[in-house]
Protein backbone atom coordinates (compact mmCIF):
# COMPACT_ATOMS: atom_id res chain seq x y z
CA UNK A 1 0.00 0.00 0.00
CA UNK A 2 1.02 3.72 -0.97
CA UNK A 3 2.28 5.58 2.06
CA UNK A 4 -0.13 7.92 3.43
CA UNK A 5 1.78 11.47 4.64
CA UNK A 6 -1.28 13.99 6.18
CA UNK A 7 0.70 17.42 6.27
CA UNK A 8 -1.48 19.62 9.32
CA UNK A 9 -2.20 22.70 10.58
CA UNK A 10 -1.00 24.22 7.32
CA UNK A 11 -2.59 27.75 5.48
CA UNK A 12 -3.19 25.96 2.25
CA UNK A 13 -3.13 27.37 -1.26
CA UNK A 14 -5.37 25.60 -2.72
CA UNK A 15 -8.71 26.38 -5.32
CA UNK A 16 -7.47 29.78 -5.62
CA UNK A 17 -7.92 30.20 -2.12
CA UNK A 18 -5.49 30.04 1.06
CA UNK A 19 -7.22 27.64 3.50
CA UNK A 20 -6.08 28.48 7.69
CA UNK A 21 -5.54 25.27 8.74
CA UNK A 22 -6.05 22.60 6.06
CA UNK A 23 -4.92 19.20 5.85
CA UNK A 24 -3.20 17.98 2.71
CA UNK A 25 -3.36 14.58 2.32
CA UNK A 26 -0.23 12.97 -0.21
CA UNK A 27 -0.96 9.11 -1.30
CA UNK A 28 2.08 7.15 -2.70
CA UNK A 29 2.96 10.08 -5.87
CA UNK A 30 -0.55 11.69 -6.09
CA UNK A 31 -2.27 14.00 -3.93
CA UNK A 32 -5.29 12.27 -2.43
CA UNK A 33 -7.35 15.01 -0.96
CA UNK A 34 -7.37 18.88 0.57
CA UNK A 35 -9.35 18.65 3.90
CA UNK A 36 -10.47 21.86 5.40
CA UNK A 37 -11.94 20.80 8.45
CA UNK A 38 -10.37 18.12 11.37
CA UNK A 39 -9.00 14.70 9.76
CA UNK A 40 -10.97 12.01 11.41
CA UNK A 41 -9.01 9.93 13.84
CA UNK A 42 -8.67 6.75 11.28
CA UNK A 43 -6.79 9.13 8.65
CA UNK A 44 -4.82 10.05 11.62
CA UNK A 45 -4.16 6.39 12.49
CA UNK A 46 -3.24 5.82 9.20
CA UNK A 47 -1.15 8.27 7.96
CA UNK A 48 2.51 9.37 8.71
CA UNK A 49 1.42 12.97 10.03
CA UNK A 50 3.21 16.03 9.45
CA UNK A 51 2.80 19.35 11.49
CA UNK A 52 3.92 21.85 9.70
CA UNK A 53 3.36 24.39 12.54
CA UNK A 54 0.78 27.19 10.41
CA UNK A 55 3.44 27.34 7.39
CA UNK A 56 2.55 27.92 3.99
CA UNK A 57 1.35 24.41 1.79
CA UNK A 58 1.75 25.51 -1.68
CA UNK A 59 2.04 23.49 -5.07
CA UNK A 60 5.54 22.74 -5.82
CA UNK A 61 7.54 25.33 -7.69
CA UNK A 62 8.25 25.40 -11.38
CA UNK A 63 11.20 26.36 -13.69
CA UNK A 64 10.34 26.69 -16.78
CA UNK A 65 13.86 28.54 -17.70
CA UNK A 66 16.85 27.36 -15.34
CA UNK A 67 20.75 26.38 -16.79
CA UNK A 68 21.98 25.32 -13.79
CA UNK A 69 22.94 25.59 -9.86
CA UNK A 70 25.00 24.98 -7.04
CA UNK A 71 28.01 25.06 -9.65
CA UNK A 72 26.95 22.44 -11.78
CA UNK A 73 25.24 23.13 -15.37
CA UNK A 74 23.04 21.28 -17.97
CA UNK A 75 25.87 22.60 -20.56
CA UNK A 76 27.60 19.21 -18.58
CA UNK A 77 25.03 16.70 -20.06
CA UNK A 78 26.73 13.93 -21.53
CA UNK A 79 25.33 10.35 -23.44
CA UNK A 80 27.02 6.95 -22.80
CA UNK A 81 25.81 3.61 -25.07
CA UNK A 82 24.26 2.23 -21.93
CA UNK A 83 22.73 5.68 -20.65
CA UNK A 84 23.42 9.28 -19.18
CA UNK A 85 26.71 9.62 -18.45
CA UNK A 86 27.27 12.72 -16.17
CA UNK A 87 26.23 13.41 -12.83
CA UNK A 88 25.75 17.14 -12.93
CA UNK A 89 22.13 16.93 -13.95
CA UNK A 90 21.27 14.79 -11.06
CA UNK A 91 22.83 16.96 -8.78
CA UNK A 92 21.09 20.07 -10.27
CA UNK A 93 17.84 18.22 -9.69
CA UNK A 94 18.15 17.27 -5.90
CA UNK A 95 19.29 21.21 -5.29
CA UNK A 96 16.17 22.48 -7.01
CA UNK A 97 14.11 19.99 -5.04
CA UNK A 98 15.50 21.25 -1.83
CA UNK A 99 14.99 24.63 -3.00
CA UNK A 100 11.12 24.28 -3.95
CA UNK A 101 11.18 23.63 -7.32
CA UNK A 102 9.32 20.32 -8.03
CA UNK A 103 9.39 20.52 -11.87
CA UNK A 104 11.71 22.04 -14.51
CA UNK A 105 13.37 22.99 -17.44
CA UNK A 106 16.97 22.42 -18.85
CA UNK A 107 17.87 25.35 -20.79
CA UNK A 108 20.89 25.16 -23.24
CA UNK A 109 22.44 28.33 -24.50
CA UNK A 110 23.35 29.09 -28.08
CA UNK A 111 26.08 26.31 -29.74
CA UNK A 112 26.40 24.09 -32.58
CA UNK A 113 23.47 22.66 -33.70
CA UNK A 114 25.09 19.21 -33.43
CA UNK A 115 26.73 19.93 -29.81
CA UNK A 116 22.77 21.10 -28.55
CA UNK A 117 21.23 17.54 -30.19
CA UNK A 118 23.48 16.18 -28.43
CA UNK A 119 22.78 17.14 -25.34
CA UNK A 120 19.14 17.45 -26.08
CA UNK A 121 19.01 13.23 -26.02
CA UNK A 122 21.44 13.31 -22.57
CA UNK A 123 18.79 15.19 -21.10
CA UNK A 124 16.11 13.12 -22.33
CA UNK A 125 17.79 10.20 -21.26
CA UNK A 126 17.92 11.66 -17.44
CA UNK A 127 14.03 13.21 -18.18
CA UNK A 128 13.06 9.30 -18.68
CA UNK A 129 15.09 7.73 -15.95
CA UNK A 130 14.25 10.59 -12.86
CA UNK A 131 15.99 11.28 -9.70
CA UNK A 132 13.55 10.03 -7.10
CA UNK A 133 14.88 12.71 -4.85
CA UNK A 134 15.13 15.13 -7.66
CA UNK A 135 12.93 17.83 -9.12
CA UNK A 136 11.36 16.43 -12.50
CA UNK A 137 12.97 17.18 -15.43
CA UNK A 138 9.91 17.84 -18.03
CA UNK A 139 12.46 18.42 -21.10
CA UNK A 140 14.59 20.59 -22.62
CA UNK A 141 14.44 24.35 -23.65
CA UNK A 142 17.10 25.48 -26.60
CA UNK A 143 17.80 29.14 -25.95
CA UNK A 144 19.08 29.42 -29.52
CA UNK A 145 20.94 29.04 -31.83
CA UNK A 146 18.40 31.24 -33.55
CA UNK A 147 18.90 34.21 -32.32
CA UNK A 148 19.93 38.06 -33.45
CA UNK A 149 23.19 38.96 -32.99
CA UNK A 150 22.31 42.68 -32.14
CA UNK A 151 20.30 41.38 -28.67
CA UNK A 152 22.90 38.37 -28.37
CA UNK A 153 23.35 39.21 -24.30
CA UNK A 154 25.49 36.24 -22.78
CA UNK A 155 25.31 34.06 -26.09
CA UNK A 156 28.31 33.78 -27.96
CA UNK A 157 28.19 35.65 -31.60
CA UNK A 158 29.68 33.46 -33.48
CA UNK A 159 27.33 30.69 -32.40
CA UNK A 160 24.01 32.25 -33.67
CA UNK A 161 22.64 31.86 -36.94
CA UNK A 162 18.93 32.06 -39.15
CA UNK A 163 16.96 29.13 -38.90
CA UNK A 164 17.73 26.82 -42.07
CA UNK A 165 15.91 23.64 -42.70
CA UNK A 166 18.14 20.98 -41.78
CA UNK A 167 19.32 22.31 -38.12
CA UNK A 168 15.26 23.12 -37.78
CA UNK A 169 14.65 19.62 -38.84
CA UNK A 170 17.73 18.22 -36.86
CA UNK A 171 16.31 19.85 -33.53
CA UNK A 172 12.30 19.45 -33.99
CA UNK A 173 13.08 15.91 -34.36
CA UNK A 174 14.04 15.85 -30.57
CA UNK A 175 10.62 17.07 -29.72
CA UNK A 176 12.58 19.47 -27.11
CA UNK A 177 10.04 21.11 -24.70
CA UNK A 178 10.82 24.69 -25.24
CA UNK A 179 13.01 26.83 -28.24
CA UNK A 180 13.47 30.19 -28.04
CA UNK A 181 14.21 32.14 -31.51
CA UNK A 182 13.98 35.35 -32.78
CA UNK A 183 11.08 35.58 -34.93
CA UNK A 184 12.45 38.27 -37.70
CA UNK A 185 14.96 36.37 -39.24
CA UNK A 186 14.95 34.42 -42.23
CA UNK A 187 13.15 31.14 -42.10
CA UNK A 188 11.77 32.17 -38.69
CA UNK A 189 8.35 31.35 -39.44
CA UNK A 190 8.63 28.04 -40.83
CA UNK A 191 11.08 27.22 -38.24
CA UNK A 192 8.17 27.42 -35.58
CA UNK A 193 5.76 25.78 -37.87
CA UNK A 194 8.02 22.63 -37.28
CA UNK A 195 8.72 23.05 -33.86
CA UNK A 196 5.43 23.95 -33.34
CA UNK A 197 4.14 20.46 -34.96
CA UNK A 198 5.83 18.15 -32.22
CA UNK A 199 4.46 20.19 -29.60
CA UNK A 200 7.65 22.52 -28.77
CA UNK A 201 6.35 25.72 -26.79
CA UNK A 202 7.91 28.30 -29.33
CA UNK A 203 9.01 31.49 -27.63
CA UNK A 204 10.13 34.76 -29.29
CA UNK A 205 13.61 36.11 -27.50
CA UNK A 206 17.26 37.25 -28.21
CA UNK A 207 15.12 39.98 -30.86
CA UNK A 208 15.18 42.83 -33.07
CA UNK A 209 11.59 42.23 -34.06
CA UNK A 210 8.70 44.35 -34.25
CA UNK A 211 5.18 44.28 -34.56
CA UNK A 212 4.56 42.71 -38.22
CA UNK A 213 7.28 39.89 -37.40
CA UNK A 214 5.38 39.02 -33.96
CA UNK A 215 2.05 38.81 -35.62
CA UNK A 216 3.34 36.17 -38.10
CA UNK A 217 5.07 34.40 -35.84
CA UNK A 218 2.12 34.15 -33.40
CA UNK A 219 -0.11 33.00 -36.77
CA UNK A 220 2.71 30.06 -37.22
CA UNK A 221 2.30 28.77 -33.79
CA UNK A 222 4.40 30.94 -30.96
CA UNK A 223 3.15 32.05 -27.54
CA UNK A 224 5.30 32.76 -25.35
CA UNK A 225 7.92 34.93 -24.45
CA UNK A 226 10.86 34.49 -23.07
CA UNK A 227 12.27 37.03 -20.42
CA UNK A 228 11.08 40.00 -20.72
CA UNK A 229 13.21 43.39 -20.96
CA UNK A 230 16.31 40.98 -21.29
CA UNK A 231 17.62 40.27 -25.15
CA UNK A 232 14.05 42.66 -26.97
CA UNK A 233 14.00 45.51 -28.96
CA UNK A 234 11.94 48.46 -27.73
CA UNK A 235 10.74 51.50 -29.44
CA UNK A 236 12.68 52.96 -32.04
CA UNK A 237 12.13 56.46 -34.33
CA UNK A 238 11.52 56.28 -37.86
CA UNK A 239 11.57 60.08 -38.88
CA UNK A 240 8.33 61.05 -36.72
CA UNK A 241 7.14 58.08 -36.56
CA UNK A 242 7.60 55.44 -33.63
CA UNK A 243 8.11 52.41 -34.63
CA UNK A 244 7.77 49.38 -31.18
CA UNK A 245 9.54 46.47 -31.26
CA UNK A 246 9.38 43.28 -29.30
CA UNK A 247 8.84 44.54 -25.93
CA UNK A 248 6.04 46.77 -26.79
CA UNK A 249 4.58 44.27 -28.93
CA UNK A 250 4.73 41.49 -26.22
CA UNK A 251 3.20 43.67 -23.70
CA UNK A 252 0.45 44.61 -26.22
CA UNK A 253 -0.87 40.97 -26.51
CA UNK A 254 -3.64 39.45 -25.40
CA UNK A 255 -3.06 36.05 -26.14
CA UNK A 256 0.91 35.36 -25.25
CA UNK A 257 2.21 34.24 -22.23
CA UNK A 258 5.93 35.75 -20.82
CA UNK A 259 8.13 35.56 -17.98
CA UNK A 260 9.94 37.61 -16.31
CA UNK A 261 13.68 37.46 -13.71
CA UNK A 262 12.32 38.80 -10.37
CA UNK A 263 15.64 38.63 -9.65
CA UNK A 264 16.00 42.65 -8.40
CA UNK A 265 19.02 42.98 -10.37
CA UNK A 266 17.77 42.26 -13.96
CA UNK A 267 14.67 44.41 -13.62
CA UNK A 268 13.66 47.80 -11.80
CA UNK A 269 9.77 47.07 -9.47
CA UNK A 270 8.42 49.54 -11.93
CA UNK A 271 8.84 47.30 -14.95
CA UNK A 272 7.99 44.13 -13.44
CA UNK A 273 5.20 46.22 -11.87
CA UNK A 274 4.28 47.20 -16.11
CA UNK A 275 4.17 43.47 -16.90
CA UNK A 276 2.33 42.65 -14.38
CA UNK A 277 -0.39 45.24 -15.13
CA UNK A 278 0.06 44.15 -18.93
CA UNK A 279 0.18 40.66 -19.02
CA UNK A 280 -1.77 39.86 -15.53
CA UNK A 281 -2.38 35.96 -15.48
CA UNK A 282 -0.18 35.39 -18.57
CA UNK A 283 2.91 36.52 -16.44
CA UNK A 284 5.33 33.81 -15.02
CA UNK A 285 8.59 33.82 -13.30
CA UNK A 286 11.62 32.33 -14.07
CA UNK A 287 15.21 32.14 -12.34
CA UNK A 288 17.04 32.07 -15.55
CA UNK A 289 19.88 30.46 -12.81
CA UNK A 290 23.25 29.38 -13.48
CA UNK A 291 25.64 27.18 -12.24
CA UNK A 292 26.72 30.61 -10.80
CA UNK A 293 23.21 30.23 -7.99
CA UNK A 294 24.45 29.65 -4.88
CA UNK A 295 28.10 30.30 -5.10
CA UNK A 296 30.22 32.87 -3.84
CA UNK A 297 31.09 36.28 -5.30
CA UNK A 298 33.40 35.94 -7.65
CA UNK A 299 32.88 32.41 -8.59
CA UNK A 300 33.24 32.14 -12.24
CA UNK A 301 31.42 29.92 -14.76
CA UNK A 302 30.50 29.42 -18.73
CA UNK A 303 27.04 29.31 -20.55
CA UNK A 304 28.41 27.15 -23.49
CA UNK A 305 31.67 29.21 -24.84
CA UNK A 306 30.75 32.47 -23.06
CA UNK A 307 32.36 33.30 -19.55
CA UNK A 308 30.73 34.78 -16.99
CA UNK A 309 31.32 35.80 -12.79
CA UNK A 310 28.82 35.95 -10.10
CA UNK A 311 29.13 39.68 -9.15
CA UNK A 312 26.80 41.77 -6.89
CA UNK A 313 24.06 38.89 -6.41
CA UNK A 314 23.98 38.52 -10.24
CA UNK A 315 25.87 36.80 -13.15
CA UNK A 316 27.50 39.07 -15.11
CA UNK A 317 29.82 38.49 -18.48
CA UNK A 318 33.36 38.65 -18.10
CA UNK A 319 34.14 42.17 -19.98
CA UNK A 320 30.73 43.25 -21.34
CA UNK A 321 27.80 44.90 -20.08
CA UNK A 322 25.46 41.88 -20.06
CA UNK A 323 23.65 40.10 -17.74
CA UNK A 324 24.93 36.15 -17.40
CA UNK A 325 21.76 34.88 -16.07
CA UNK A 326 20.80 34.65 -12.46
CA UNK A 327 22.37 33.25 -9.09
CA UNK A 328 19.01 33.67 -7.49
CA UNK A 329 16.11 30.66 -6.97
CA UNK A 330 12.80 30.90 -7.61
CA UNK A 331 11.76 30.89 -4.49
CA UNK A 332 13.93 33.69 -3.45
CA UNK A 333 12.55 35.67 -6.45
CA UNK A 334 8.97 34.86 -5.52
CA UNK A 335 9.86 36.36 -2.25
CA UNK A 336 10.86 39.18 -3.48
CA UNK A 337 7.70 40.16 -5.31
CA UNK A 338 5.62 39.15 -1.50
CA UNK A 339 7.54 41.12 0.61
CA UNK A 340 9.70 43.40 -1.04
CA UNK A 341 7.41 44.23 -3.51
CA UNK A 342 4.19 43.44 -1.56
CA UNK A 343 2.53 41.76 -4.37
CA UNK A 344 -0.55 39.14 -3.27
CA UNK A 345 0.62 35.74 -1.97
CA UNK A 346 -1.42 33.76 -3.71
CA UNK A 347 -0.92 35.90 -7.03
CA UNK A 348 3.04 35.51 -6.63
CA UNK A 349 2.47 31.54 -5.49
CA UNK A 350 0.72 31.25 -8.95
CA UNK A 351 3.42 32.85 -10.84
CA UNK A 352 5.88 30.10 -9.96
CA UNK A 353 3.71 27.06 -9.77
CA UNK A 354 0.08 27.01 -11.97
CA UNK A 355 0.94 29.41 -14.27
CA UNK A 356 4.05 27.84 -15.78
CA UNK A 357 2.20 24.51 -15.01
CA UNK A 358 -0.16 25.80 -18.04
CA UNK A 359 3.00 27.39 -20.12
CA UNK A 360 4.53 23.90 -20.50
CA UNK A 361 1.65 22.11 -20.91
CA UNK A 362 1.47 19.70 -17.81
CA UNK A 363 -1.80 21.81 -15.47
CA UNK A 364 -3.64 18.74 -15.97
CA UNK A 365 -0.98 16.98 -13.51
CA UNK A 366 1.67 19.35 -11.83
CA UNK A 367 0.92 23.43 -10.48
CA UNK A 368 -1.67 22.53 -8.12
CA UNK A 369 -3.08 21.09 -4.77
CA UNK A 370 -5.68 19.11 -6.74
CA UNK A 371 -6.76 15.41 -6.02
CA UNK A 372 -5.00 13.07 -8.45
CA UNK A 373 -2.10 15.62 -9.58
CA UNK A 374 1.36 14.63 -8.59
CA UNK A 375 2.00 14.95 -5.30
CA UNK A 376 4.38 17.61 -5.69
CA UNK A 377 4.61 20.48 -2.43
CA UNK A 378 6.53 22.78 -0.94
CA UNK A 379 6.05 23.93 2.19
CA UNK A 380 7.19 27.71 3.43
CA UNK A 381 7.86 29.76 6.15
CA UNK A 382 6.24 33.00 6.15
CA UNK A 383 9.19 34.70 4.18
CA UNK A 384 8.90 32.08 1.49
CA UNK A 385 11.52 29.97 2.80
CA UNK A 386 10.90 26.45 1.44
CA UNK A 387 10.86 24.30 4.65
CA UNK A 388 10.27 21.12 3.24
CA UNK A 389 9.66 19.70 -0.20
CA UNK A 390 7.86 16.46 -1.92
CA UNK A 391 8.54 15.85 -4.95
CA UNK A 392 5.63 13.01 -6.27
CA UNK A 393 5.63 12.26 -2.59
CA UNK A 394 8.81 11.81 -1.94
CA UNK A 395 10.38 14.39 0.98
CA UNK A 396 13.11 16.33 0.49
CA UNK A 397 14.64 18.62 2.95
CA UNK A 398 14.93 22.30 2.68
CA UNK A 399 18.45 22.98 1.11
CA UNK A 400 20.65 26.16 1.13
Amino acid sequence: MAERVLLTSGRVVAGGALLDGACVLLEGTRVADVLTSAPPAALLESARVLDVGGRIVAPGLIDLHIHGAAGRSFEEAALAQDGPADDAVPAILRHLASVGVTATQASLASDRVDVMAGKVRALHAWRDRGVPDGADLLGVHLEGPFLAEAQAGAHEPSKLRAPSAADVAALASLAPAMVTLAPELPGAVDAIRAFAAVGTVVAAGHSEATVPALAAAVEAGLRHVTHLWSGQSSTIRSGPWRVPGLLEASLSSDSLTAEVIADGKHLPPALLEIARRCLGERLVVVSDATQGAGMPEGYRYGLADVRCEVRDGVGMVIGADAFGGSTTTLAAMLAHLYLGLGWPLLEVIAMGSSRPARVAGVADRKGALTPGHDADVVVFSDDLVPWRTFVRGHEVPAGV
